[in-house]
């Protein structure tokens, strides 16, 4: 190997790695740390309509707040996966029927209509483990593969995504110093910790068996009584079974895993380099014990209703509601899990605040929003954090529909939702970030 490349390796075994290489920062854009995300299609029992639901999760537009860190395995077949009576046993796992989607009686009457997920998640651990997914994570970020070519660089991939948004104070002190601006960059460590990786199930039911199936159970409890409360309980029943049987719902389960990435790992990797120098072929970096922490799930369902005033057909209802639904199941996780928050920056335009976020995020008008701005350790000039330096809200007013196929409908003439709050202090490229 070149002596750039043994330089490097000895870098990581230092952890010198943890300070990323500068790249030129851009006056009129202020960049800042995104999360990485790759997401994987859970794949089950064959449903109606599901090969186009299949086709509209492929044609969905990669979600445009994290870095594209999608790989090969893309997709997981849960007949590949399927547990043994010993795994269900050691994992002391009991079936729930249809799960905790419909609550009651009603769930032994759709069990055969809505998909059992009680297992899925021990069945994405098992194609975790098999597959050696969170290793083929950290390959990614290092271009592992690549490690025998001349002009190597597992610094490449870091560098590019390792800028943030330094304040103006900050960097005024950094000009001063030996070190200078180019070192207020975000540290590797934090970058590759903060890699995501999102599974998601899909199905399509029809709503006519799902409310026909709740009726009968409800019926059937009604005749357990008699007289007026009878009478009433059936009227109910029936009412609610007229309401809710019209059309179809895309129905998405989403979990939610992150990179357990530590110092451990990264000295780990950094003794995996050097034996790999010394040793080649012999050593494995797949090895490398690295996992995921699993952070959480959500669920998320979409009405789809054919109308003959319906200018789409029926195939591109079905696309449009499921793509539009896997973007409701990303928002609910992002509202639910503080570290899987994006962080947007702002745009200040005539004293006003904007931001390029709309109903896609799930904004409807009136959710707050904290101001945030990076700091930087003033010895190091490493980036520790965030402060918060003003709060504002969304403007009901003008809220931007950036929902999948939402311009074929209604076209807007702004490509930007407004904020309430003051302006005065605030400058664009600042990162917002919305509380719960």
């Amino acid at each position: 190997m070149k002596n750039k490349t043994n330089t490097i390796v000895s870098l990581i075994l230092l952890l010198a790695i943890q300070v990323v290489s500068a790249q030129k920062i851009k006056e009129e854009v202020q960049s800042y740390q995104r999360s990485s995300l790759h997401n994987v299609l859970v794949v089950g029992d064959a449903f109606d309509n599901s090969d186009i639901v299949s086709n509209a999760y492929q044609t969905w537009p990669f979600p445009d707040k994290y870095n594209d860190h999608r790989i090969d395995l893309n997709s997981l077949s849960l007949s590949d996966f399927r547990l043994t009576d010993e795994e269900i046993e050691r994992l002391g796992i009991k079936k729930s029927g249809a799960g905790k989607l419909i609550s009651g009686a009603a769930s032994d009457a759709t069990a055969g209509i809505i998909a059992d997920n009680s297992q899925v998640k021990y069945e994405i651990d098992k194609f975790i483990a098999t597959k050696k997914i969170p290793f083929e994570m950290v390959n990614k970020w290092f271009a592992l593969d690549q490690f025998d070519q001349e002009n190597y660089n597992p610094l490449t991939l870091i560098g590019e995504r390792g800028a943030y948004s330094a304040s103006e104070q900050d960097k005024a002190v950094a000009a001063t110093t030996v070190r200078g601006v180019t070192d207020l960059k975000n540290t590797g460590k934090f970058l590759i910790k903060n890699t995501f990786v999102v599974f998601t199930k899909l199905n399509f039911v029809s709503n006519e068996a799902v409310a026909l199936a709740v009726k009968a159970v409800s019926d059937a409890a009604a005749n357990e009584l008699s007289g007026l409360p009878r009478d009433m309980a059936l009227k109910l029943s029936e009412k609610t079974y007229t309401k809710t049987r019209e059309g179809y719902s895309v129905w998405t389960t989403a979990w939610l895993y992150r990179l357990d990435w530590t110092q451990e790992s990264f000295l780990a990797l950094g003794n995996l380099m050097g034996k790999k120098k010394n040793q080649g072929d012999a050593v494995d970096f797949s090895t490398l014990a690295v996992d995921f922490e699993f952070i959480g799930e959500e669920k998320a369902t979409s009405l789809v209703t054919f109308s003959l005033k319906e200018k789409r057909s029926e195939q591109q209802i079905i696309e449009l509601s499921t793509i539009r639904n896997l973007d409701k199941v990303y928002a609910k996780l992002q509202k639910k899990y503080d570290i899987f928050k994006p962080k947007s920056p702002i745009i200040i335009e005539d004293g006003k605040i904007y931001a390029q976020i709309g109903m896609k995020e799930g904004l409807e008008g009136g959710e707050s929003f904290e101001v945030l701005e990076a700091i930087a350790d003033p010895e190091t000039y490493e980036m520790i954090g965030y402060k918060k330096i003003a709060t504002i809200k969304v403007d009901k007013k003008q809220i931007w529909d950036n929902r999948f196929g939402a311009g074929d409908d209604t076209p807007q003439d702004f490509n930007m939702t407004l904020f309430k709050g003051k302006a005065k202090k605030l400058s664009s490229g600042m990162l917002i970030m919305q509380k719960k």
